[in-house]
């Protein structure tokens, strides 16, 4: 349950994140459309305006507004918290998926961008444990540089107080 003082409210992510995920995810699926479309118009004697072609434009636009919705959903329900013993990460639309860690587990806290981070200026908070899994599951994914700061600042102490 999220509470009113949650790191997710005190700490947002940046709603850039959702126009991050949906450009980035809509070149791929542009690739492929492409390659469909062109394959598809090959078999039909190069005639791009053939209904088959239609059909996979009108499909393609669906296509876009779902994935939009799906990542607006996406960013609606993500949640994180610093609580006194864990750090829970809560994400996903149709299942979710929730890794709570505890601090004395935690052996790593690092802030970075990758490519398209760094277009929309955006930042990951990745948290790793001895298991390898958790570099995939643990990490915080489109805040800002602040609130990543911030974030990290604060697993960090709560690392710190638990090795005492």
């Amino acid at each position: 349950m999220e509470n009113s003082l949650s790191t997710v409210r005190q700490f947002p992510l940046e709603r850039r994140k959702i126009w991050k995920k949906f450009i980035s995810g809509m070149l791929g699926y542009g690739i492929l459309f492409l390659v469909i479309v062109v394959a598809t118009a090959a078999f039909n004697g190069f005639n791009f305006f053939s209904f088959a072609v239609l059909i996979e434009l009108v499909l393609f636009v669906a296509f876009k507004v779902f994935y939009f919705w799906y990542q607006t959903q996406y960013f609606a329900k993500y949640y994180y918290d610093v609580s006194e013993e864990f750090l829970v990460i809560r994400k996903g639309v149709f299942m979710p998926r929730e890794t709570t860690l505890p601090f004395e587990k935690l052996q790593d806290v690092y802030l970075d961008q990758d490519l398209f981070d760094r277009v929309f200026n955006l930042w990951d908070l990745h948290v790793s444990t001895a298991t390898f899994m958790s570099g995939f599951e643990a990490h915080i994914d489109g805040v800002s540089i602040e609130n990543g700061e911030a974030i990290r600042k604060l697993v960090l102490e709560k690392i710190k107080s638990t090795r005492k």
